[in-house]
C-alpha cells in the first residue's frame, strides 16, 4: 500500500503524466457541461469514466488531486446551484475508492465491479443523497428512492463502459509506452 502511495506521488514529477492528468480534467469538464440533469436533484453524466481512469492511472494521492481540480474547475465553467465542497469530496472519494482497487494491479473485472458497486452505494447513493437533502433542504428518504433506482439501474451498464474503456486505454498506453 505505502509503495503504491509513494508511486502516485511519484506521478507529479512526471511532465508526461502531468500532461495526461491535464488532459483528462479537460476531458472531465466537458462531459461534465454535457451531463443532463433530469431532476434538480438526479444527473445523468458520463464523468465517472474519467474518475475511473484518473484512480487506475494516477493513483491514491495524484489521482485525487485531479479529482479536486476536475470539481472545481466544471463547477466554474457550469455552477449547477451553490458550491457545495461535499459534492467536491465526493468526487475526490469517488477518484480514491478506484485508486484503491486498480491502481498499478491486474486489471480485473471484479476490481471493477467491487469499486463500482462500492462508489454507486456509498458514494452516490449515501453520501450524495445526504449532500443533496442539505443543501436543498429535502428529506433525506424523499431523495433516496429516485437514487437508489437510478444507481443499481445504471450499475451494470457503468460497469461494462468502465470495463470496455480500461481495456482500451489499456491498449493505448502501451503503443504509446508508459511515460
Amino acid at each position: 500500500m505505502q509503495n503504491r502511495l509513494n508511486s502516485s506521488i511519484q506521478e507529479l514529477k512526471n511532465i508526461h503524466s502531468l500532461a495526461m492528468c491535464a488532459v483528462l480534467v479537460a476531458l472531465y469538464v466537458a462531459i461534465d457541461t454535457a451531463s443532463v440533469y433530469v431532476t434538480p436533484t438526479l444527473q445523468l453524466t458520463f464523468s465517472f469514466l474519467v474518475l475511473g481512469l484518473l484512480g487506475y492511472r494516477f493513483g491514491a494521492f495524484t489521482g485525487t488531486l485531479a479529482g479536486l481540480a476536475c470539481d472545481l474547475i466544471a463547477y466554474i465553467i457550469r455552477p449547477a446551484g451553490p458550491l457545495h465542497l461535499g459534492f467536491t469530496l465526493s468526487t475526490m472519494l469517488t477518484v480514491l475508492v478506484f485508486a484503491l482497487f486498480l491502481y498499478e494491479r491486474e486489471l480485473k473485472l471484479w476490481r471493477i465491479i467491487l469499486s463500482k458497486t462500492i462508489i454507486n452505494l456509498g458514494i452516490n447513493i449515501a453520501l450524495n443523497t445526504y449532500w443533496l437533502s442539505n443543501l436543498y433542504g429535502k428529506a433525506y428518504i424523499v431523495l433516496l428512492s429516485e437514487r437508489v433506482i437510478k444507481n443499481i439501474a445504471l450499475l451494470p451498464i457503468e460497469i461494462a463502459l468502465l470495463w470496455f474503456i480500461f481495456k482500451s486505454f489499456e491498449q493505448i498506453i502501451k503503443r504509446i509506452g508508459n511515460r
